[in-house]
């Protein structure tokens, strides 16, 4: 019979997934090692993150500044494949994590939201300047006052 050909074929298939996968994840690891050695310093955190969609992903990495979540150094993977390959951001660095990061894909920015969201202790929150238009009269947010009571009810 020919099944002994197609149970070959997937056998193949399966042995070339795994090592494909397993060659991805020591590349994963030799991108972490190299930027782990080169910003090996107090104050600093090493984060990975990731996002993903349904045909494509991204993982960014992130050496950031523990005390004010300044971007020290990146590197950005997006793809669909194992053969995606990480990026550095040379562009990124001096910027805030939490901040608008030039030239990046949804899926990046969500990679780097995720990142940030693992370093320990938390990176501390931009301060965006008030627009103005603030509550007049101390009026809770929707209109109401802040007992739920609105003029006319009772």
């Amino acid at each position: 019979m020919e099944s002994w050909k197609f149970v070959l074929v997937v056998f193949v298939a399966l042995a070339l997934t795994a090592a494909s996968a397993l060659a991805q994840h020591r590349y994963y690891v030799r991108t972490l090692r190299r930027l782990a050695r080169a910003h090996n310093q107090p104050g600093r955190a090493l984060v990975s993150g990731r996002a993903r969609s349904r045909l494509r992903g991204a993982i960014a990495v992130l050496v950031v500044r523990t005390s004010d979540g300044v971007i020290e150094a990146a590197s950005v993977m997006e793809g669909a494949s194992v053969l995606a390959r990480f990026t550095d951001r040379p562009d990124w660095v001096g910027l805030p994590a939490r901040g608008e990061l030039p030239r990046s894909s949804p899926r990046v920015l969500a990679a780097v939201r995720d990142a940030c969201s693992r370093v320990p202790g938390g990176l501390p929150t931009l301060r965006r300047p008030k627009a103005g238009g603030g509550t007049a009269g101390g009026a809770a947010p929707g209109g109401g006052t802040a007992g739920g009571r609105t003029a006319g009810g009772a």
